[in-house]
């Protein structure tokens, strides 16, 4: 194709002269050489790039939110780096935050814009700004960043306890919620402009209603653009594909079969499907051994009793007494290095029993003046029963609804 790769030199350790015949096939080995060089030079670009775009994404989605959560990602057939990238992680207060954003181009310029806006969103985020504010944030590091990438992004932060989620749109297509009931829609397009498009643009929230067990589903445009056709009929396309959803994983792997296929998107596709599950009598959860996993527990604890009849103070004692139970798992059980506990609850009107597990062996207190967990648990709790054992700890605590009883 006109480039030099490599030089192919020949020689021989014996006086000799090459003849036209031993020319050509010099000739015709080194074209098969250079065929199978360059050819093994893009497999390994594309390898690399698919690593490094992968890489770019997060690993284990929504461990320890209490969410059902799945995502998918296909780079353009080409194998080139793109800006196409999804996220899902927990803010203050509970909720969960989702996002999916677009970086216009590809290559590592693309890449690395996305991974500082990705980057960016959960740090805005941790800080406790609202949505409307970590998208406000974004744009403006966007133009302290080098080079201007035009970027869409939608940012939305779901509410399980509340059934609502608050979203903000930044000149990305529209989130489509899958209903409990079995329908999808689209939720109102409304928003500002892309990110990196102006200095001064200010973004608003709009808060909608997410009933439990609805699905809300964020892709990137290469899901639903075909050159030379409206984007609307992509639109419907998704719409009636993802209608009467009810399983995350089904759900991606439909849309993947369906508007992907095997010969791979013309553009970097990327979506991603969370659903709030509903709450019934018997809850099984795993969450990390880590002090961020309880303020979702607390918000998942709130929303099962509250579909049990509890009232609030029955809802905050048990709150605390779980709570209690679960930082003495994530405290004690286990040294440094990832591990995980279990919470279980059920629901035999009108006793409600939950059971902390894990598979640690319980360190000594650190400190003097500890261990008041195990008395608080009692005095707020029915019954609490504590077994100790070779396979880990497990503590269960019982009490009766005195208004479900009722």
């Amino acid at each position: 194709q006109g480039r030099v790769i490599g030089v192919l030199h020949v020689g021989s350790l014996t006086t000799r002269v090459f003849t036209d015949d031993d020319g050509d096939l010099l000739q015709l080995a080194a074209d098969r050489a250079a065929l199978a060089i360059e050819q093994a030079r893009l497999y390994e670009q594309r390898r690399v790039a698919e690593a490094l775009q992968r890489r770019l994404l997060p690993g284990r989605l929504a461990e320890g939110l209490g969410l059902e959560v799945a995502a998918r990602y296909r780079p353009a057939a080409g194998g080139t780096l793109g800006g196409d990238w999804y996220d899902v992680f927990a803010v203050p207060g509970g909720n969960v935050g989702v996002a999916v954003g677009d970086v216009v181009g590809h290559g590592v310029a693309a890449a690395a814009v996305m991974a500082q806006l990705r980057t960016a969103v959960r740090a805005y985020a941790a800080d406790g700004h609202p949505s409307a504010g970590v998208v406000d944030r974004v744009n403006a590091l966007m133009w302290n960043l080098g080079p201007l990438a035009m970027t869409t992004l939608v940012y939305l932060v779901l509410d399980p306890a509340n059934q609502s989620l608050e979203l903000v749109n930044a000149g990305h297509p529209p989130a489509l919620v899958v209903t409990p009931e079995g329908p999808a829609a689209y939720l109102p397009l409304t928003g500002g402009m892309a990110l990196g498009a102006s200095p001064t643009a200010r973004y608003e929230s709009s808060t909608f209603a997410l009933p439990t067990g609805s699905t809300v589903f964020l892709y990137t445009d290469g899901l639903v653009e075909r050159r030379g056709e409206s984007i609307d009929f992509g639109l419907e396309r998704l719409r009636a594909i993802a209608e009467g959803a009810s399983d995350v994983e089904a759900l991606c792997t439909t849309v993947l079969e369906g508007l992907v296929g095997d010969s791979g998107p013309t553009d970097d596709v990327a979506f991603v499907a969370a659903r709030v599950p509903p709450v019934t009598d018997r809850l099984e959860t795993r969450w990390p051994a880590t002090t961020e996993s309880l303020a979702p527990i607390r918000q998942l604890l709130r929303r099962w009793l509250a579909a049990r009849g509890a009232t609030d103070a029955e809802t905050y004692d048990i709150v605390v007494a779980c709570q209690e139970a679960c930082a003495n798992a994530i405290e004690h059980a286990y040294g440094p290095g990832p591990a995980e506990f279990f919470l279980d609850a059920e629901y035999d009107g009108p006793s409600v029993t939950f059971t902390v597990r894990d598979e640690g062996a319980w360190r000594p207190p650190r400190g003097s003046d500890r261990g008041r967990g195990l008395p608080l648990m009692r005095a707020l709790m029915d019954s609490v029963d504590v077994r100790q054992s070779a396979g880990g700890t497990v503590v269960v605590l019982a009490r009766p609804l005195l208004t479900a009883a009722a």
